[in-house]
Protein backbone atom coordinates (compact mmCIF):
# COMPACT_ATOMS: atom_id res chain seq x y z
CA UNK A 1 0.00 0.00 0.00
CA UNK A 2 1.84 3.20 -0.90
CA UNK A 3 1.84 5.62 1.23
CA UNK A 4 -0.81 8.26 2.69
CA UNK A 5 -0.49 11.83 2.43
CA UNK A 6 -1.10 14.21 5.59
CA UNK A 7 -3.36 16.30 3.10
CA UNK A 8 -5.28 13.08 2.54
CA UNK A 9 -5.15 12.43 6.39
CA UNK A 10 -6.46 15.79 7.12
CA UNK A 11 -8.82 16.44 4.38
CA UNK A 12 -10.46 12.86 5.97
CA UNK A 13 -11.00 15.10 9.23
CA UNK A 14 -12.99 17.60 7.54
CA UNK A 15 -14.33 15.61 4.48
CA UNK A 16 -15.66 18.23 1.57
CA UNK A 17 -17.31 17.49 -1.10
CA UNK A 18 -14.23 18.69 -3.30
CA UNK A 19 -11.47 16.62 -0.79
CA UNK A 20 -13.50 13.68 -1.70
CA UNK A 21 -13.55 14.49 -5.42
CA UNK A 22 -9.42 14.68 -5.04
CA UNK A 23 -8.73 11.88 -2.34
CA UNK A 24 -11.62 9.22 -3.53
CA UNK A 25 -10.43 6.53 -0.89
CA UNK A 26 -12.68 9.36 1.52
CA UNK A 27 -15.97 8.29 0.18
CA UNK A 28 -15.49 4.93 1.89
CA UNK A 29 -13.55 6.42 4.72
CA UNK A 30 -16.35 8.13 5.74
CA UNK A 31 -18.74 4.94 5.33
CA UNK A 32 -16.64 2.94 7.64
CA UNK A 33 -16.25 5.65 10.11
CA UNK A 34 -19.90 5.45 10.29
CA UNK A 35 -20.19 1.74 10.50
CA UNK A 36 -17.81 1.95 13.28
CA UNK A 37 -20.02 5.05 15.41
CA UNK A 38 -21.71 3.73 18.16
CA UNK A 39 -24.95 6.12 17.29
CA UNK A 40 -25.41 3.71 14.71
CA UNK A 41 -25.25 0.48 16.46
CA UNK A 42 -27.75 1.79 18.83
CA UNK A 43 -30.43 1.98 16.08
CA UNK A 44 -30.32 -1.44 16.36
CA UNK A 45 -32.01 -1.12 19.86
CA UNK A 46 -34.96 0.47 18.63
CA UNK A 47 -38.25 -0.67 18.45
CA UNK A 48 -39.15 0.30 15.26
CA UNK A 49 -36.41 -1.99 13.90
CA UNK A 50 -37.46 -4.94 15.71
CA UNK A 51 -37.40 -8.11 13.73
CA UNK A 52 -35.53 -6.26 11.20
CA UNK A 53 -33.78 -9.39 9.54
CA UNK A 54 -36.29 -11.15 9.38
CA UNK A 55 -38.13 -9.18 6.50
CA UNK A 56 -37.40 -8.73 3.03
CA UNK A 57 -34.51 -6.83 1.78
CA UNK A 58 -36.80 -4.28 0.28
CA UNK A 59 -39.28 -4.03 3.20
CA UNK A 60 -35.80 -3.36 5.47
CA UNK A 61 -34.97 -0.27 3.73
CA UNK A 62 -38.35 0.95 3.19
CA UNK A 63 -38.23 0.73 7.26
CA UNK A 64 -34.82 2.41 7.33
CA UNK A 65 -35.90 4.95 4.75
CA UNK A 66 -38.67 6.25 7.01
CA UNK A 67 -36.30 6.06 10.02
CA UNK A 68 -34.34 8.88 8.34
CA UNK A 69 -37.32 10.83 6.75
CA UNK A 70 -38.10 11.13 10.40
CA UNK A 71 -34.66 12.05 11.80
CA UNK A 72 -32.78 14.15 9.20
CA UNK A 73 -33.27 16.65 6.84
CA UNK A 74 -31.48 18.24 3.66
CA UNK A 75 -29.19 20.82 4.25
CA UNK A 76 -27.08 22.98 2.08
CA UNK A 77 -26.02 26.11 2.93
CA UNK A 78 -23.15 28.66 2.80
CA UNK A 79 -23.17 29.17 6.63
CA UNK A 80 -22.49 26.05 8.17
CA UNK A 81 -19.11 24.90 7.14
CA UNK A 82 -18.36 28.56 5.39
CA UNK A 83 -16.21 29.39 2.19
CA UNK A 84 -12.75 29.16 0.31
CA UNK A 85 -11.71 30.58 -2.63
CA UNK A 86 -11.17 28.60 -5.98
CA UNK A 87 -7.23 29.49 -6.28
CA UNK A 88 -6.84 28.90 -2.54
CA UNK A 89 -7.74 24.94 -2.99
CA UNK A 90 -6.21 24.45 -6.83
CA UNK A 91 -3.10 25.45 -4.82
CA UNK A 92 -3.65 23.19 -2.09
CA UNK A 93 -4.72 19.90 -4.53
CA UNK A 94 -2.16 20.95 -7.78
CA UNK A 95 0.29 17.96 -6.35
CA UNK A 96 -2.23 15.75 -6.44
CA UNK A 97 -4.36 17.01 -9.75
CA UNK A 98 -3.89 19.91 -12.14
CA UNK A 99 -5.70 22.81 -12.12
CA UNK A 100 -7.01 22.17 -15.36
CA UNK A 101 -8.55 18.86 -15.01
CA UNK A 102 -10.04 19.91 -11.67
CA UNK A 103 -11.95 23.03 -13.41
CA UNK A 104 -12.77 20.78 -16.08
CA UNK A 105 -14.43 17.87 -13.83
CA UNK A 106 -15.77 19.84 -10.80
CA UNK A 107 -18.42 22.09 -10.65
CA UNK A 108 -17.34 24.64 -7.81
CA UNK A 109 -14.02 25.11 -9.76
CA UNK A 110 -15.75 25.83 -13.55
CA UNK A 111 -17.19 22.46 -14.58
CA UNK A 112 -20.32 23.36 -16.66
CA UNK A 113 -22.04 20.06 -17.10
CA UNK A 114 -25.28 19.47 -19.35
CA UNK A 115 -26.51 22.95 -19.68
CA UNK A 116 -29.72 22.37 -17.34
CA UNK A 117 -27.94 23.14 -14.69
CA UNK A 118 -27.00 26.80 -16.05
CA UNK A 119 -29.73 27.41 -17.43
CA UNK A 120 -31.12 27.67 -13.93
CA UNK A 121 -28.19 29.36 -12.38
CA UNK A 122 -26.08 27.20 -10.48
CA UNK A 123 -24.38 29.82 -8.05
CA UNK A 124 -27.89 31.90 -8.01
CA UNK A 125 -29.26 28.60 -6.70
CA UNK A 126 -26.72 27.99 -4.14
CA UNK A 127 -26.52 32.04 -2.88
CA UNK A 128 -23.19 32.39 -4.49
CA UNK A 129 -24.08 35.21 -6.87
CA UNK A 130 -23.72 37.40 -3.89
CA UNK A 131 -19.60 36.43 -3.87
CA UNK A 132 -16.98 36.72 -6.50
CA UNK A 133 -17.24 34.36 -9.09
CA UNK A 134 -13.57 33.14 -7.03
CA UNK A 135 -15.51 32.13 -3.79
CA UNK A 136 -16.88 28.79 -3.29
CA UNK A 137 -18.53 26.66 -0.10
CA UNK A 138 -16.72 24.26 2.20
CA UNK A 139 -19.29 21.41 1.64
CA UNK A 140 -18.18 19.40 4.46
CA UNK A 141 -19.56 16.20 4.91
CA UNK A 142 -21.08 14.92 8.23
CA UNK A 143 -20.52 11.76 10.14
CA UNK A 144 -23.58 10.41 11.97
CA UNK A 145 -22.74 12.28 14.82
CA UNK A 146 -22.56 15.71 13.50
CA UNK A 147 -25.98 14.78 11.20
CA UNK A 148 -27.73 14.55 15.03
CA UNK A 149 -25.69 17.24 16.07
CA UNK A 150 -27.76 19.59 13.94
CA UNK A 151 -30.78 19.52 16.46
CA UNK A 152 -29.02 21.60 18.81
CA UNK A 153 -28.55 24.80 16.11
CA UNK A 154 -31.08 27.06 15.71
CA UNK A 155 -33.69 26.41 12.93
CA UNK A 156 -33.07 22.61 13.65
CA UNK A 157 -35.39 20.33 14.97
CA UNK A 158 -34.20 17.12 13.49
CA UNK A 159 -30.97 15.53 12.09
CA UNK A 160 -29.32 16.92 8.81
CA UNK A 161 -26.97 16.42 6.74
CA UNK A 162 -25.83 17.02 2.54
CA UNK A 163 -26.11 14.47 -0.25
CA UNK A 164 -22.82 13.21 0.18
CA UNK A 165 -23.60 12.63 4.60
CA UNK A 166 -27.08 10.71 3.63
CA UNK A 167 -25.36 8.41 1.08
CA UNK A 168 -22.82 7.79 3.73
CA UNK A 169 -25.31 7.04 6.77
CA UNK A 170 -27.39 5.03 3.94
CA UNK A 171 -24.52 2.86 3.01
CA UNK A 172 -23.62 2.66 6.41
CA UNK A 173 -26.72 1.75 8.09
CA UNK A 174 -28.20 -0.61 5.30
CA UNK A 175 -25.21 -2.69 6.06
CA UNK A 176 -25.64 -2.51 10.12
CA UNK A 177 -28.75 -2.02 10.39
CA UNK A 178 -30.52 -4.31 7.41
CA UNK A 179 -27.66 -6.32 7.40
CA UNK A 180 -26.96 -6.24 3.71
CA UNK A 181 -24.12 -7.28 2.14
CA UNK A 182 -21.49 -4.47 1.45
CA UNK A 183 -20.25 -6.26 -2.33
CA UNK A 184 -24.41 -5.23 -3.08
CA UNK A 185 -24.03 -1.33 -2.20
CA UNK A 186 -22.61 1.40 -4.45
CA UNK A 187 -21.52 5.16 -4.02
CA UNK A 188 -22.06 7.71 -6.76
CA UNK A 189 -20.66 10.82 -6.90
CA UNK A 190 -21.62 13.63 -9.71
CA UNK A 191 -20.18 17.04 -9.83
CA UNK A 192 -23.43 17.83 -7.90
CA UNK A 193 -24.83 15.12 -6.06
CA UNK A 194 -24.14 11.48 -4.31
CA UNK A 195 -26.36 8.74 -4.41
CA UNK A 196 -26.22 5.19 -3.61
CA UNK A 197 -27.53 2.18 -5.65
CA UNK A 198 -28.63 -0.71 -3.78
CA UNK A 199 -28.44 -4.48 -5.38
CA UNK A 200 -31.53 -5.53 -4.21
CA UNK A 201 -34.54 -6.92 -6.29
CA UNK A 202 -34.48 -5.05 -9.11
CA UNK A 203 -32.23 -2.34 -7.88
CA UNK A 204 -32.81 0.69 -5.81
CA UNK A 205 -31.12 4.07 -5.42
CA UNK A 206 -30.90 6.80 -2.53
CA UNK A 207 -31.39 10.25 -3.01
CA UNK A 208 -30.97 12.47 -0.29
CA UNK A 209 -33.32 10.92 2.26
CA UNK A 210 -35.87 9.12 -0.05
CA UNK A 211 -35.46 5.55 -1.88
CA UNK A 212 -36.11 5.35 -5.44
CA UNK A 213 -37.20 1.80 -6.95
CA UNK A 214 -36.95 1.10 -11.07
CA UNK A 215 -41.09 1.37 -11.07
CA UNK A 216 -40.74 4.75 -9.34
CA UNK A 217 -37.51 6.01 -11.50
CA UNK A 218 -40.43 6.13 -14.70
CA UNK A 219 -43.64 7.47 -12.52
CA UNK A 220 -43.06 10.64 -13.72
CA UNK A 221 -43.79 12.38 -10.70
CA UNK A 222 -41.57 15.28 -8.88
CA UNK A 223 -40.04 13.10 -6.70
CA UNK A 224 -38.42 10.69 -9.17
CA UNK A 225 -37.71 13.61 -11.82
CA UNK A 226 -35.97 14.56 -8.68
CA UNK A 227 -33.75 11.88 -8.45
CA UNK A 228 -33.34 11.56 -11.79
CA UNK A 229 -31.70 14.92 -12.48
CA UNK A 230 -28.05 13.92 -11.42
CA UNK A 231 -27.88 10.64 -13.80
CA UNK A 232 -29.84 12.60 -16.53
CA UNK A 233 -27.18 15.79 -16.67
CA UNK A 234 -23.98 14.94 -15.02
CA UNK A 235 -21.38 12.33 -15.73
CA UNK A 236 -20.29 9.93 -12.46
CA UNK A 237 -16.98 11.01 -11.41
CA UNK A 238 -16.83 8.11 -8.73
CA UNK A 239 -17.86 5.10 -7.90
CA UNK A 240 -17.02 3.77 -4.39
CA UNK A 241 -17.40 0.36 -3.62
CA UNK A 242 -16.31 -2.17 -0.33
CA UNK A 243 -13.59 -3.21 -3.00
CA UNK A 244 -12.27 0.01 -3.62
CA UNK A 245 -13.04 3.10 -6.76
CA UNK A 246 -13.08 4.12 -10.04
CA UNK A 247 -12.21 7.86 -10.95
CA UNK A 248 -13.25 9.67 -14.32
CA UNK A 249 -9.68 11.37 -13.86
CA UNK A 250 -7.33 8.70 -12.11
CA UNK A 251 -5.94 6.40 -14.45
CA UNK A 252 -5.78 3.40 -11.69
CA UNK A 253 -8.78 1.57 -10.19
CA UNK A 254 -8.95 -0.18 -7.24
CA UNK A 255 -12.62 -1.34 -7.57
CA UNK A 256 -12.80 -5.09 -7.84
CA UNK A 257 -13.18 -4.68 -12.25
CA UNK A 258 -16.23 -7.90 -11.81
CA UNK A 259 -17.84 -6.21 -9.19
CA UNK A 260 -17.82 -3.15 -11.35
CA UNK A 261 -19.10 -4.17 -14.21
CA UNK A 262 -21.80 -6.15 -12.71
CA UNK A 263 -22.80 -2.52 -10.95
CA UNK A 264 -22.78 -0.96 -14.45
CA UNK A 265 -25.08 -3.52 -16.30
CA UNK A 266 -27.51 -3.91 -12.88
CA UNK A 267 -27.53 0.32 -13.43
CA UNK A 268 -28.04 0.67 -16.99
CA UNK A 269 -31.04 -2.44 -16.60
CA UNK A 270 -32.00 -0.05 -13.82
CA UNK A 271 -32.62 3.00 -15.66
CA UNK A 272 -34.40 1.26 -18.51
CA UNK A 273 -38.24 2.20 -18.03
CA UNK A 274 -40.67 -0.72 -18.04
CA UNK A 275 -43.02 -0.90 -21.02
CA UNK A 276 -45.75 0.83 -18.50
CA UNK A 277 -43.57 3.39 -17.16
CA UNK A 278 -45.40 7.18 -17.54
CA UNK A 279 -41.66 8.60 -18.11
CA UNK A 280 -40.20 6.63 -21.11
CA UNK A 281 -37.41 8.20 -21.56
CA UNK A 282 -34.07 6.16 -21.73
CA UNK A 283 -31.17 7.22 -19.57
CA UNK A 284 -28.20 5.63 -20.08
CA UNK A 285 -25.77 6.19 -17.49
CA UNK A 286 -21.85 8.43 -18.30
CA UNK A 287 -20.03 5.79 -15.47
CA UNK A 288 -15.98 6.00 -15.60
CA UNK A 289 -14.56 4.12 -18.64
CA UNK A 290 -13.33 0.66 -17.37
CA UNK A 291 -11.05 0.58 -20.37
CA UNK A 292 -9.27 3.29 -20.15
CA UNK A 293 -7.89 2.46 -16.29
CA UNK A 294 -5.28 -0.02 -14.72
CA UNK A 295 -6.85 -2.06 -11.92
CA UNK A 296 -4.69 -2.12 -9.13
CA UNK A 297 -6.10 -5.05 -6.71
CA UNK A 298 -3.75 -4.85 -4.14
CA UNK A 299 -5.34 -3.39 -1.34
CA UNK A 300 -6.49 -6.36 1.31
CA UNK A 301 -10.23 -7.11 1.18
CA UNK A 302 -12.04 -5.46 3.61
CA UNK A 303 -13.95 -8.87 4.94
CA UNK A 304 -16.78 -7.34 6.99
CA UNK A 305 -19.62 -9.62 6.62
CA UNK A 306 -23.36 -8.41 8.53
CA UNK A 307 -22.97 -10.75 10.88
CA UNK A 308 -20.22 -9.86 12.61
CA UNK A 309 -20.66 -7.37 15.83
CA UNK A 310 -18.74 -3.92 16.23
CA UNK A 311 -15.83 -5.22 18.02
CA UNK A 312 -15.01 -7.46 15.65
CA UNK A 313 -15.58 -5.14 12.97
CA UNK A 314 -13.08 -2.42 14.51
CA UNK A 315 -11.00 -5.35 15.50
CA UNK A 316 -10.67 -6.34 11.44
CA UNK A 317 -10.63 -2.32 10.32
CA UNK A 318 -7.50 -1.77 12.86
CA UNK A 319 -5.56 -5.06 11.51
CA UNK A 320 -5.99 -3.77 7.91
CA UNK A 321 -4.73 -0.01 8.79
CA UNK A 322 -1.43 -0.94 6.57
CA UNK A 323 -3.28 -2.98 3.61
CA UNK A 324 -5.98 -1.16 3.26
CA UNK A 325 -6.28 2.66 2.56
CA UNK A 326 -10.10 2.94 3.35
CA UNK A 327 -9.33 1.11 6.18
CA UNK A 328 -6.44 3.09 7.38
CA UNK A 329 -7.85 6.59 6.69
CA UNK A 330 -11.53 5.41 8.71
CA UNK A 331 -9.91 6.85 11.83
CA UNK A 332 -9.15 10.18 10.68
CA UNK A 333 -12.72 10.40 9.38
CA UNK A 334 -13.46 9.22 12.39
CA UNK A 335 -11.79 12.08 14.28
CA UNK A 336 -10.03 9.23 15.90
CA UNK A 337 -7.13 10.84 18.07
CA UNK A 338 -6.78 7.50 20.06
CA UNK A 339 -5.47 5.94 17.04
CA UNK A 340 -3.85 8.66 15.19
CA UNK A 341 -1.49 11.21 15.46
CA UNK A 342 -2.24 14.93 16.09
CA UNK A 343 -1.07 16.46 13.19
CA UNK A 344 -3.51 15.89 10.35
CA UNK A 345 -6.26 16.78 12.52
CA UNK A 346 -4.79 19.87 13.77
CA UNK A 347 -3.79 20.79 10.16
CA UNK A 348 -7.75 20.74 8.94
CA UNK A 349 -8.36 22.71 12.39
CA UNK A 350 -6.14 25.81 12.01
CA UNK A 351 -6.93 25.72 7.79
CA UNK A 352 -10.43 24.68 7.15
CA UNK A 353 -12.37 26.05 9.91
CA UNK A 354 -13.57 29.86 8.88
CA UNK A 355 -16.75 30.10 10.74
CA UNK A 356 -16.00 30.07 14.14
CA UNK A 357 -12.76 32.44 13.15
CA UNK A 358 -15.38 34.69 11.62
CA UNK A 359 -17.91 34.95 13.83
CA UNK A 360 -15.26 35.41 16.87
CA UNK A 361 -12.53 37.86 15.17
CA UNK A 362 -14.79 41.15 15.79
CA UNK A 363 -14.58 40.29 19.63
CA UNK A 364 -11.04 39.79 21.17
CA UNK A 365 -12.03 40.29 24.69
CA UNK A 366 -14.91 37.95 24.57
CA UNK A 367 -13.92 34.83 22.68
CA UNK A 368 -12.62 32.97 25.96
CA UNK A 369 -15.97 33.90 27.61
CA UNK A 370 -17.90 32.90 25.18
CA UNK A 371 -15.95 29.27 24.21
CA UNK A 372 -16.51 29.07 28.31
CA UNK A 373 -20.17 29.48 27.61
CA UNK A 374 -20.64 27.17 25.50
CA UNK A 375 -21.93 23.92 26.89
CA UNK A 376 -19.76 21.43 28.50
CA UNK A 377 -20.23 18.17 26.13
CA UNK A 378 -18.83 16.61 22.86
CA UNK A 379 -20.99 15.88 19.79
CA UNK A 380 -18.71 12.89 19.44
CA UNK A 381 -18.92 9.62 22.06
CA UNK A 382 -15.72 7.73 23.67
CA UNK A 383 -12.52 9.02 25.25
CA UNK A 384 -10.51 10.45 21.70
CA UNK A 385 -12.87 11.25 19.26
CA UNK A 386 -13.13 14.94 18.87
CA UNK A 387 -14.48 17.34 16.77
CA UNK A 388 -13.40 20.50 14.74
CA UNK A 389 -13.66 24.06 15.44
CA UNK A 390 -16.87 25.00 13.44
CA UNK A 391 -18.45 21.75 14.83
CA UNK A 392 -18.21 22.71 18.20
CA UNK A 393 -19.21 26.72 17.41
CA UNK A 394 -22.19 25.38 14.78
CA UNK A 395 -23.77 22.62 17.29
CA UNK A 396 -23.33 25.08 20.80
CA UNK A 397 -20.78 22.96 22.84
CA UNK A 398 -17.44 21.04 22.82
CA UNK A 399 -15.11 19.31 25.89
CA UNK A 400 -12.36 21.48 27.08
CA UNK A 401 -9.95 19.89 24.38
CA UNK A 402 -12.36 20.79 21.49
CA UNK A 403 -12.72 24.31 23.39
CA UNK A 404 -9.14 24.87 23.56
CA UNK A 405 -8.33 24.04 19.55
CA UNK A 406 -11.32 26.09 18.88
CA UNK A 407 -9.42 29.19 20.86
CA UNK A 408 -6.34 28.28 18.86
CA UNK A 409 -8.02 28.27 15.75
CA UNK A 410 -9.17 31.97 16.84
CA UNK A 411 -6.63 33.64 18.36
CA UNK A 412 -3.60 31.33 17.76
CA UNK A 413 -1.01 29.40 20.24
CA UNK A 414 1.98 27.89 20.37
CA UNK A 415 0.76 24.37 22.31
CA UNK A 416 -2.01 22.17 23.31
CA UNK A 417 -1.57 20.12 26.61
CA UNK A 418 -3.80 17.83 28.33
CA UNK A 419 -2.61 16.80 31.88
CA UNK A 420 -4.59 15.10 34.22
CA UNK A 421 -7.96 16.40 33.90
CA UNK A 422 -7.02 19.81 32.15
CA UNK A 423 -6.51 21.29 28.49
CA UNK A 424 -4.58 24.23 28.26
CA UNK A 425 -3.83 26.69 25.64
CA UNK A 426 -0.82 28.33 25.40
CA UNK A 427 1.49 31.07 23.84
CA UNK A 428 5.05 30.02 25.10
CA UNK A 429 4.78 29.96 28.43
CA UNK A 430 1.60 32.43 28.58
CA UNK A 431 -1.35 30.72 29.38
CA UNK A 432 -4.41 31.83 27.20
CA UNK A 433 -6.98 29.48 28.03
CA UNK A 434 -7.89 26.09 30.31
CA UNK A 435 -10.58 23.87 30.42
CA UNK A 436 -11.74 20.83 32.02
CA UNK A 437 -11.70 17.59 30.00
CA UNK A 438 -12.60 14.37 29.58
CA UNK A 439 -10.58 13.47 26.68
CA UNK A 440 -7.83 11.01 26.34
CA UNK A 441 -6.16 11.46 23.00
CA UNK A 442 -3.19 9.12 21.82
CA UNK A 443 -0.67 12.25 22.02
CA UNK A 444 -1.33 14.93 24.68
CA UNK A 445 1.20 17.73 24.15
CA UNK A 446 0.71 19.24 20.45
CA UNK A 447 2.77 21.80 19.32
CA UNK A 448 1.00 23.95 17.46
CA UNK A 449 3.83 25.71 15.57
CA UNK A 450 6.04 22.82 14.85
CA UNK A 451 2.76 20.81 13.32
CA UNK A 452 2.76 23.89 11.23
CA UNK A 453 5.96 23.97 9.75
CA UNK A 454 5.79 20.08 9.55
CA UNK A 455 2.70 20.19 7.43
CA UNK A 456 3.21 22.53 5.25
CA UNK A 457 4.64 19.61 2.80
CA UNK A 458 1.90 17.49 1.28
Amino acid sequence: MKDISNEEKSSAATLSDMEIFVFPELMYSLVLANILSPRLWEWRNLAWFDGIREMRPKKRLQRLRQHIMDNYTFNLDLETWGLTTRQHELARFAPFLSPDEISKSNALFGYHGDAYYYDIDIRRHFGLDKYTSDTIPYWKTETIEAMDAFRHKKKHTVGAGECVSLAGLYAAAAFVVCGLPLDGIYLMATPLHSQNFLDVDTGILTNNRRLVTKAMWANGTVISQQARRALEHERVTIVSHATGYIHLLYPTATIDPDAYADFSRKLTSFLVPPEDAVDKRLVTPRLPDATRVTFDRSDAPLGLTPDMERAEIAQRLDALRTTNRAAALAPYAAHELGMTEEGPFVKAALERNPVSREALKEHPDEVIGRIAALADESIYDGPSRLAQPDEVWNFGRGDGLEKCLLAANVLGGTEISVYGDRATLLDGDREICSFYTTKSPLVRNWSLRYLERQLQGR
